[in-house]
Protein backbone atom coordinates (compact mmCIF):
# COMPACT_ATOMS: atom_id res chain seq x y z
CA UNK A 1 0.00 0.00 0.00
CA UNK A 2 1.62 3.24 -0.75
CA UNK A 3 2.19 5.60 1.44
CA UNK A 4 -0.06 8.46 1.73
CA UNK A 5 1.13 11.88 0.29
CA UNK A 6 0.07 15.12 2.91
CA UNK A 7 -2.31 17.40 1.31
CA UNK A 8 -0.27 21.25 1.85
CA UNK A 9 3.55 22.01 2.60
CA UNK A 10 2.30 24.47 4.90
CA UNK A 11 0.95 22.08 7.57
CA UNK A 12 2.62 21.42 11.33
CA UNK A 13 4.13 18.09 12.03
CA UNK A 14 0.62 17.96 14.16
CA UNK A 15 -1.52 18.81 11.43
CA UNK A 16 0.44 16.46 9.33
CA UNK A 17 0.32 13.64 11.55
CA UNK A 18 -3.79 14.16 11.61
CA UNK A 19 -4.49 13.63 7.92
CA UNK A 20 -2.65 9.89 8.09
CA UNK A 21 -4.83 7.39 8.61
CA UNK A 22 -4.11 5.73 12.34
CA UNK A 23 -2.92 2.78 10.66
CA UNK A 24 -1.74 2.78 7.38
CA UNK A 25 0.31 -0.20 7.31
CA UNK A 26 -1.19 -3.01 9.19
CA UNK A 27 0.54 -3.40 12.90
CA UNK A 28 3.42 -0.94 11.62
CA UNK A 29 3.98 2.42 13.82
CA UNK A 30 2.55 5.25 12.59
CA UNK A 31 3.46 9.11 11.38
CA UNK A 32 1.55 10.14 14.60
CA UNK A 33 3.41 7.76 16.99
CA UNK A 34 6.54 8.40 14.99
CA UNK A 35 5.82 12.37 15.93
CA UNK A 36 4.45 11.61 19.54
CA UNK A 37 7.52 9.90 20.59
CA UNK A 38 10.30 12.17 18.73
CA UNK A 39 8.56 14.55 21.83
CA UNK A 40 9.53 12.37 23.99
CA UNK A 41 13.02 11.71 22.79
CA UNK A 42 13.91 15.29 22.00
CA UNK A 43 12.58 16.45 25.77
CA UNK A 44 14.61 13.62 27.38
CA UNK A 45 18.30 14.97 28.55
CA UNK A 46 19.57 11.13 28.04
CA UNK A 47 19.19 11.21 24.47
CA UNK A 48 21.33 13.70 22.45
CA UNK A 49 20.64 14.70 18.71
CA UNK A 50 23.80 12.97 17.53
CA UNK A 51 26.15 14.46 15.16
CA UNK A 52 26.97 13.51 10.94
CA UNK A 53 30.48 12.94 10.12
CA UNK A 54 30.13 13.84 6.22
CA UNK A 55 31.79 12.95 2.89
CA UNK A 56 33.52 9.68 4.26
CA UNK A 57 33.43 7.80 1.19
CA UNK A 58 36.87 8.53 0.18
CA UNK A 59 38.41 7.92 4.14
CA UNK A 60 36.65 4.44 4.12
CA UNK A 61 38.27 3.44 0.40
CA UNK A 62 34.42 2.79 -0.76
CA UNK A 63 34.65 1.46 -4.40
CA UNK A 64 30.75 1.98 -5.66
CA UNK A 65 30.80 4.95 -6.48
CA UNK A 66 28.55 6.77 -4.25
CA UNK A 67 27.87 10.51 -4.87
CA UNK A 68 28.62 10.80 -1.12
CA UNK A 69 28.65 9.20 1.90
CA UNK A 70 27.50 10.29 5.43
CA UNK A 71 27.87 8.33 9.22
CA UNK A 72 25.16 9.02 11.49
CA UNK A 73 27.11 8.82 14.91
CA UNK A 74 24.96 7.07 17.24
CA UNK A 75 27.91 5.48 19.03
CA UNK A 76 28.44 8.55 20.08
CA UNK A 77 25.04 8.78 22.67
CA UNK A 78 25.43 8.99 26.82
CA UNK A 79 24.93 5.06 27.15
CA UNK A 80 26.94 4.17 23.92
CA UNK A 81 24.11 3.41 21.32
CA UNK A 82 20.97 4.72 19.46
CA UNK A 83 19.16 2.16 22.51
CA UNK A 84 18.46 4.76 24.61
CA UNK A 85 15.96 6.43 22.17
CA UNK A 86 13.38 3.63 21.88
CA UNK A 87 14.16 2.81 26.07
CA UNK A 88 13.06 6.62 27.16
CA UNK A 89 9.81 6.13 24.93
CA UNK A 90 9.19 2.65 26.90
CA UNK A 91 9.87 4.27 29.98
CA UNK A 92 6.39 6.85 29.38
CA UNK A 93 4.90 4.10 28.93
CA UNK A 94 5.30 2.09 31.96
CA UNK A 95 2.67 0.56 33.95
CA UNK A 96 2.18 2.53 37.14
CA UNK A 97 2.67 -0.85 39.59
CA UNK A 98 6.46 -0.87 37.73
CA UNK A 99 7.07 3.21 38.34
CA UNK A 100 5.82 2.84 41.84
CA UNK A 101 8.90 0.15 42.51
CA UNK A 102 7.42 -3.30 43.83
CA UNK A 103 7.22 -5.26 40.32
CA UNK A 104 10.36 -6.34 38.86
CA UNK A 105 11.18 -5.69 35.68
CA UNK A 106 13.26 -7.90 33.25
CA UNK A 107 14.77 -8.28 29.98
CA UNK A 108 16.87 -9.42 27.39
CA UNK A 109 19.92 -8.33 25.54
CA UNK A 110 23.64 -8.90 24.02
CA UNK A 111 25.22 -5.94 25.36
CA UNK A 112 23.67 -2.33 24.52
CA UNK A 113 20.04 -2.90 25.40
CA UNK A 114 21.20 -3.87 29.27
CA UNK A 115 23.28 -1.27 29.64
CA UNK A 116 21.03 1.63 28.61
CA UNK A 117 17.54 -0.05 30.16
CA UNK A 118 20.20 -0.40 33.40
CA UNK A 119 21.37 2.80 33.47
CA UNK A 120 17.54 4.34 33.37
CA UNK A 121 15.22 1.83 35.08
CA UNK A 122 17.86 1.05 37.97
CA UNK A 123 20.64 3.73 38.45
CA UNK A 124 18.69 6.97 37.42
CA UNK A 125 14.95 5.69 38.73
CA UNK A 126 15.28 2.99 41.35
CA UNK A 127 13.60 0.28 39.75
CA UNK A 128 14.35 -3.55 40.44
CA UNK A 129 15.45 -4.93 37.46
CA UNK A 130 17.28 -7.97 35.65
CA UNK A 131 18.99 -8.55 32.43
CA UNK A 132 19.33 -12.04 30.94
CA UNK A 133 22.07 -12.09 28.33
CA UNK A 134 23.46 -14.89 26.09
CA UNK A 135 27.14 -16.94 27.47
CA UNK A 136 29.28 -15.34 24.57
CA UNK A 137 28.29 -11.84 25.94
CA UNK A 138 31.56 -9.32 26.55
CA UNK A 139 32.20 -9.78 30.48
CA UNK A 140 32.69 -5.93 30.40
CA UNK A 141 29.25 -5.01 29.18
CA UNK A 142 27.81 -7.85 31.89
CA UNK A 143 29.81 -5.78 34.65
CA UNK A 144 28.98 -2.40 33.16
CA UNK A 145 25.34 -3.51 33.98
CA UNK A 146 25.46 -4.63 37.27
CA UNK A 147 27.56 -1.39 37.90
CA UNK A 148 24.46 0.62 37.54
CA UNK A 149 22.29 -2.04 39.41
CA UNK A 150 20.65 -4.63 37.41
CA UNK A 151 21.18 -8.35 38.22
CA UNK A 152 22.45 -9.82 35.08
CA UNK A 153 21.74 -13.50 34.39
CA UNK A 154 24.18 -15.39 31.59
CA UNK A 155 22.79 -18.14 29.65
CA UNK A 156 22.58 -20.23 26.66
CA UNK A 157 21.25 -18.43 23.29
CA UNK A 158 18.63 -21.17 23.22
CA UNK A 159 17.43 -20.68 26.49
CA UNK A 160 17.42 -16.94 26.78
CA UNK A 161 13.77 -16.20 25.61
CA UNK A 162 12.52 -19.44 28.12
CA UNK A 163 14.30 -17.75 30.96
CA UNK A 164 12.72 -14.42 30.69
CA UNK A 165 9.36 -16.02 30.34
CA UNK A 166 10.14 -18.19 33.54
CA UNK A 167 10.72 -15.00 35.38
CA UNK A 168 7.28 -13.72 33.88
CA UNK A 169 5.11 -16.39 34.55
CA UNK A 170 6.58 -17.40 37.72
CA UNK A 171 8.01 -14.28 39.28
CA UNK A 172 5.55 -12.35 38.17
CA UNK A 173 8.46 -9.92 36.07
CA UNK A 174 6.93 -7.13 33.90
CA UNK A 175 8.54 -7.82 30.61
CA UNK A 176 10.40 -4.59 28.70
CA UNK A 177 10.88 -6.21 25.23
CA UNK A 178 14.39 -5.00 23.66
CA UNK A 179 13.05 -4.76 20.14
CA UNK A 180 9.77 -6.28 19.46
CA UNK A 181 7.56 -3.25 20.70
CA UNK A 182 5.87 -0.32 19.47
CA UNK A 183 7.53 2.04 21.51
CA UNK A 184 10.44 1.53 21.16
CA UNK A 185 10.15 1.80 17.90
CA UNK A 186 8.62 4.91 17.08
CA UNK A 187 11.33 6.12 19.52
CA UNK A 188 14.18 4.67 17.14
CA UNK A 189 12.03 6.08 14.81
CA UNK A 190 13.92 10.03 16.02
CA UNK A 191 17.30 8.36 14.72
CA UNK A 192 15.63 8.82 10.92
CA UNK A 193 13.78 11.69 11.86
CA UNK A 194 17.25 13.53 12.29
CA UNK A 195 18.88 11.85 9.23
CA UNK A 196 16.21 13.62 7.41
CA UNK A 197 16.79 17.05 8.82
CA UNK A 198 20.52 16.46 9.17
CA UNK A 199 20.98 15.12 5.05
CA UNK A 200 18.70 16.43 2.85
CA UNK A 201 18.63 14.73 -0.13
CA UNK A 202 19.52 11.39 1.06
CA UNK A 203 18.35 8.57 -1.39
CA UNK A 204 19.70 5.32 0.57
CA UNK A 205 20.04 4.79 4.34
CA UNK A 206 22.00 1.70 5.76
CA UNK A 207 21.05 0.12 9.27
CA UNK A 208 22.26 -2.97 11.32
CA UNK A 209 19.62 -5.45 12.41
CA UNK A 210 20.01 -7.63 15.29
CA UNK A 211 16.33 -8.27 16.11
CA UNK A 212 15.32 -5.15 13.69
CA UNK A 213 13.85 -2.25 16.17
CA UNK A 214 16.63 0.53 15.27
CA UNK A 215 15.96 -0.97 11.23
CA UNK A 216 11.97 -0.77 11.68
CA UNK A 217 12.17 2.44 13.28
CA UNK A 218 14.10 4.40 11.36
CA UNK A 219 12.49 2.99 7.54
CA UNK A 220 9.10 3.45 9.49
CA UNK A 221 10.15 7.58 9.34
CA UNK A 222 11.63 8.03 6.24
CA UNK A 223 9.40 5.77 4.47
CA UNK A 224 6.15 8.09 6.06
CA UNK A 225 8.07 11.27 6.31
CA UNK A 226 5.92 12.51 3.02
CA UNK A 227 6.40 16.07 4.51
CA UNK A 228 8.79 17.85 6.68
CA UNK A 229 7.95 21.39 7.14
CA UNK A 230 10.87 24.12 5.07
CA UNK A 231 12.12 20.83 3.60
CA UNK A 232 11.85 19.14 0.29
CA UNK A 233 9.34 16.30 0.09
CA UNK A 234 10.47 12.97 1.49
CA UNK A 235 9.61 9.09 1.86
CA UNK A 236 8.85 7.21 -1.91
CA UNK A 237 12.33 7.60 -3.27
CA UNK A 238 14.54 6.58 0.18
CA UNK A 239 15.51 3.13 -0.29
CA UNK A 240 16.57 1.60 3.35
CA UNK A 241 18.80 -1.83 3.43
CA UNK A 242 19.22 -3.83 6.56
CA UNK A 243 22.76 -5.90 7.62
CA UNK A 244 22.91 -8.76 9.43
CA UNK A 245 25.81 -11.01 10.20
CA UNK A 246 26.22 -14.12 8.30
CA UNK A 247 26.27 -16.56 11.56
CA UNK A 248 23.10 -14.56 12.62
CA UNK A 249 21.15 -14.59 9.74
CA UNK A 250 17.80 -14.05 11.56
CA UNK A 251 15.75 -11.50 9.51
CA UNK A 252 17.60 -12.70 6.29
CA UNK A 253 16.01 -15.78 7.20
CA UNK A 254 12.62 -14.48 7.81
CA UNK A 255 12.46 -12.97 4.62
CA UNK A 256 12.93 -16.46 2.96
CA UNK A 257 10.58 -17.79 5.28
CA UNK A 258 7.69 -15.58 4.73
CA UNK A 259 7.64 -15.45 8.59
CA UNK A 260 9.94 -14.81 11.67
CA UNK A 261 13.06 -16.84 12.02
CA UNK A 262 14.63 -18.48 15.61
CA UNK A 263 18.40 -18.39 14.99
CA UNK A 264 19.28 -20.24 18.13
CA UNK A 265 22.80 -21.53 17.17
CA UNK A 266 23.92 -17.78 16.18
CA UNK A 267 27.68 -16.88 15.97
CA UNK A 268 29.09 -14.23 15.35
CA UNK A 269 31.84 -11.28 17.09
CA UNK A 270 28.65 -9.33 16.78
CA UNK A 271 27.00 -9.96 19.79
CA UNK A 272 24.27 -7.63 19.70
CA UNK A 273 23.29 -8.29 16.30
CA UNK A 274 22.77 -12.09 17.76
CA UNK A 275 19.23 -12.32 19.67
CA UNK A 276 17.58 -15.45 19.25
CA UNK A 277 15.03 -14.64 17.21
CA UNK A 278 13.74 -12.23 14.69
CA UNK A 279 10.34 -9.89 16.18
CA UNK A 280 7.27 -10.63 14.73
CA UNK A 281 6.73 -6.80 14.81
CA UNK A 282 9.52 -5.98 13.77
CA UNK A 283 9.17 -8.90 10.79
CA UNK A 284 6.03 -6.69 9.63
CA UNK A 285 8.02 -3.43 9.53
CA UNK A 286 10.92 -5.17 7.68
CA UNK A 287 8.47 -6.56 4.97
CA UNK A 288 6.58 -3.43 4.74
CA UNK A 289 9.69 -0.44 4.52
CA UNK A 290 12.49 -2.67 3.86
CA UNK A 291 14.24 -3.06 0.16
CA UNK A 292 16.49 -5.97 1.86
CA UNK A 293 18.43 -7.51 4.59
CA UNK A 294 22.55 -7.98 3.42
CA UNK A 295 24.68 -10.41 5.11
CA UNK A 296 28.31 -9.35 6.37
CA UNK A 297 30.83 -11.57 7.76
CA UNK A 298 32.71 -11.20 10.48
CA UNK A 299 35.30 -10.26 8.85
CA UNK A 300 34.16 -7.65 7.20
CA UNK A 301 33.10 -6.35 10.10
CA UNK A 302 36.75 -6.50 11.23
CA UNK A 303 38.05 -4.53 8.76
CA UNK A 304 35.00 -1.73 8.88
CA UNK A 305 35.81 -1.32 12.48
CA UNK A 306 39.73 -0.79 11.68
CA UNK A 307 38.30 1.56 9.19
CA UNK A 308 36.12 3.89 11.20
CA UNK A 309 38.95 4.00 14.03
CA UNK A 310 41.23 5.51 11.54
CA UNK A 311 38.40 8.22 10.86
CA UNK A 312 38.42 8.51 14.44
CA UNK A 313 35.21 6.21 15.50
CA UNK A 314 35.37 3.93 17.85
CA UNK A 315 32.67 1.21 17.08
CA UNK A 316 31.66 -2.50 17.99
CA UNK A 317 31.37 -4.79 15.88
CA UNK A 318 27.63 -4.79 15.68
CA UNK A 319 27.87 -0.89 15.54
CA UNK A 320 29.94 -1.07 11.97
CA UNK A 321 27.60 -3.35 10.45
CA UNK A 322 26.34 -0.38 7.65
CA UNK A 323 29.93 0.24 7.02
CA UNK A 324 31.13 -3.29 6.56
CA UNK A 325 27.93 -3.67 3.80
CA UNK A 326 28.84 -0.70 1.96
CA UNK A 327 33.09 -1.41 1.90
CA UNK A 328 31.82 -4.93 0.87
CA UNK A 329 29.98 -3.65 -1.65
CA UNK A 330 26.69 -5.43 -0.92
CA UNK A 331 24.21 -2.74 -1.16
CA UNK A 332 23.00 -2.23 -4.38
CA UNK A 333 22.50 0.61 -6.67
CA UNK A 334 24.22 3.20 -4.82
CA UNK A 335 26.46 4.98 -7.56
CA UNK A 336 26.30 8.47 -7.43
CA UNK A 337 23.41 8.47 -4.74
CA UNK A 338 23.73 10.27 -1.26
CA UNK A 339 23.72 7.61 1.01
CA UNK A 340 23.80 7.79 5.06
CA UNK A 341 24.93 4.70 7.09
CA UNK A 342 23.68 4.71 11.26
CA UNK A 343 26.88 3.83 13.59
CA UNK A 344 24.94 2.42 16.02
CA UNK A 345 26.94 1.86 18.92
CA UNK A 346 30.55 2.27 20.47
CA UNK A 347 30.70 0.12 23.23
CA UNK A 348 33.83 -1.75 22.95
CA UNK A 349 36.01 -2.46 25.90
CA UNK A 350 40.16 -0.96 25.30
CA UNK A 351 41.56 -4.82 24.81
CA UNK A 352 38.49 -5.96 22.96
CA UNK A 353 38.87 -2.86 20.23
CA UNK A 354 42.97 -3.13 20.10
CA UNK A 355 42.51 -7.23 19.59
CA UNK A 356 40.20 -6.21 16.27
CA UNK A 357 42.32 -3.72 15.40
CA UNK A 358 45.78 -5.82 15.60
CA UNK A 359 43.52 -8.84 13.73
Amino acid sequence: MATPRLKSPQLSMEEAAAQLPEQPHGNCVTWATIQAARKVVNGDPNVFWTPVLRDVDRRLGLTSGVKSLDLKLENSQYTGSFKIRGLVNQMRHLPQDVLDGPRHVVTMSGGNYGRSFSFLLCKQNGLKATVVMPEFAPLDRVKLIESYGAVVERVPNSEIQSTVDRHVTEDKMFYLHPFDDHEIISGHASCGMEILDDCPGVEVVVVCCGGGGILSGVAAAVKQATLVPGKPMYGRDIHVYGVEPEGAPKMHQSLQDGRPAKCLNAKSIAAGLSPPMAGDLTFEHVQTFVEDIVLVTDDELVQAMRALYACGQVVEPSGAAAVAALMANKIPDVAGKKVVAVVTGGNVAPAELAKFLAA
